[in-house]
């Protein structure tokens, strides 16, 4: 097995940037949906959260809230969103222990076969978890792009 301590470094880093932009976001942002987009800021931290357990532990989420998923889906919307939506402070915290969950369950899995490859639509199939995990450190990138987008858009109606 070759050493991987850098897919977990990247992680870090990664984490602590996604986790530093949430900590300077303010609550009465969190939910602006500027116009012409579908999404605002706390649905990006959500789905970052959510698509990572995801494509780590199945479909199921079996450590995120059973609502999580019809919240922070791929093609959900907050303006479907009914019941309980978790606070920015909530979302922080979850992230956190999902990084420390993660590292400790698959640190020494990343070479190990799925239990059945994963087809990502037309672009490409998934073999490994050490495959699934780096495809959600670029997940993970494309959505802190959303989230400064969405604070331009936001910044710029004020």
């Amino acid at each position: 097995m070759s050493n991987q301590s850098y897919i977990w470094d990247t992680y870090d880093l990664v984490r602590s940037l996604t986790l530093g932009a949430l900590n300077h976001t303010k609550e009465e942002v969190a939910d602006i949906i500027p116009e012409g987009l579908s999404n605002n800021i706390r649905w990006n931290f959500g789905h970052i959260l959510m698509t990572q357990d995801f494509f780590m532990y199945g479909p199921s989420c079996p450590h995120l809230p059973a609502s999580y998923p019809a919240l922070f889906s791929p093609g959900t919307k907050p303006a479907n969103w009914e019941g309980d939506i978790p606070s920015l402070a909530t979302l922080a915290a979850q992230l956190e222990e999902q990084k420390a969950r993660i590292k400790e369950t698959f640190a020494d899995r990343l070479d190990e076969k799925l239990p059945q490859p994963f087809q990502l639509g037309n672009k490409g199939t998934m073999h490994t978890f050490g495959e699934m995990f780096a495809f959600t450190l670029f997940h993970e990138g494309m959505h802190m792009n959303a989230l400064a987008t969405l604070n331009k858009f936001i910044s710029a109606s004020k």
